[in-house]
């Protein structure tokens, strides 16, 4: 006998619904959301600033590699040579935390100004607030 989905009304309960139930959004991910956020705010930062950062790349990696003495876990670095700033996704999401989606964009921007900031020389409230010359 094989069972039909429609069979499965178990004691007269009618069809459950999904383990995450319809309060949850489907489709999609926190690395999709963390993803988007960096990428939006690097398409600005190449905008904004051409001459410094037209040609700026970003990576996001899970982690830094730490060492065996490490007393701090970085959220971002720099490769000169290349122009490109490696965002690490798990310390900024996991260290810190807070409920308000809001913050949590703000932070994970924060981290990427100072990302660019550090790779041109720049202080990231120069990046943030710009000057009289653009």
């Amino acid at each position: 006998m094989t069972l039909k989905p429609r069979d499965r009304d178990r004691h007269g309960r009618g069809i459950r619904h999904s383990l995450s139930g319809a309060q949850y959004k489907t489709g999609g991910s926190g690395l999709d959301t963390f993803a988007s956020i960096v990428n939006s705010t690097c398409e600005y930062l190449k905008e904004r600033w051409p001459d410094e950062l037209g040609d700026l790349q970003h990576r996001i990696m899970d982690a830094p590699v730490l060492g065996v003495n490490s007393t701090f876990v970085k959220r971002w670095s720099v490769r000169k040579e290349t122009k490109t700033i490696v965002i690490y996704r798990l310390p900024i999401l996991r260290l810190n935390q807070s409920s308000n989606p809001t913050e949590e964009r703000v932070r994970i921007e924060h981290h990427v100004f100072e990302a660019a900031a550090a790779l041109i020389g720049k202080e990231p409230w120069e990046l943030i607030f710009g000057d009289d010359e653009n």
